[in-house]
């Protein structure tokens, strides 16, 4: 496949740029800007949703039960001050304050990325360099979908991840004081049932 030509810097879009083309788009696309190109998402899979729902699920609960000052969403725009001109849109986001109404946040305690088919090494060092830049985050999770693996990068560890890869293991996001079983983020997908 032939690269394609690098954008000169004229033709990169700002936020507000990309904020007001994506105004005009379908409500079903979901598009992130990325070092000033827009790119739209593929269409995830139901294997990709059901975990990321999951992932709502187990912190929406935790946060009821526990009354905790934080709420999850879905994700939303994100500013990363490692690179203006980017505003990637994470699956998960934890964030203290109230909502805004707004498409765009930094105000992320917790990032959470369901990897998918169009996330490839480069993607996922330049996720974590940038998700790393933005000042609350204290926590990026990436979970596979193709096996039992996620992985928490803890800005008190300077970045370094730790792996989890059996049902039985748990993960620890100590920002929000929250422990998720593995057998529960892949509840009802075909990796539930990996031995």
């Amino acid at each position: 496949m032939p690269l394609k030509p690098k954008p000169e810097h004229d033709d990169l879009m700002t936020i507000e740029e990309f904020l007001a083309f994506t105004e005009d788009r379908p409500d079903e696309e979901r598009w992130e800007l990325i070092e000033g190109v827009p790119v739209m998402s593929l269409s995830p899979t139901d294997v990709h949703q059901l975990i990321v729902g999951n992932v709502i699920v187990l912190l929406g609960q935790h946060a009821l039960e526990k009354n905790a000052a934080w709420l999850v969403m879905p994700g939303t725009g994100t500013r990363v001050p490692a690179s203006s001109r980017s505003l990637p849109q994470p699956d998960v986001f934890v964030k203290e304050r109230a909502a805004t109404g707004t498409p765009v946040s930094d105000e992320a305690v917790v990032i959470v990325e369901v990897m998918s088919r169009s996330n490839t090494a480069a993607d996922r060092t330049w996720r974590r360099r940038v998700y790393a830049s933005v000042p609350n985050c204290q926590h990026y999770v990436t979970i596979s979908t193709k096996a039992v693996e996620v992985t928490v990068h803890d800005r008190a560890r300077r970045w370094r991840g730790r792996a989890v890869a059996t049902l039985s293991g748990t993960i620890e996001l100590p920002a929000i004081d929250v422990r998720i079983p593995l057998a529960a983020i892949y509840r009802a997908t075909p990796l539930a049932e990996v031995a």
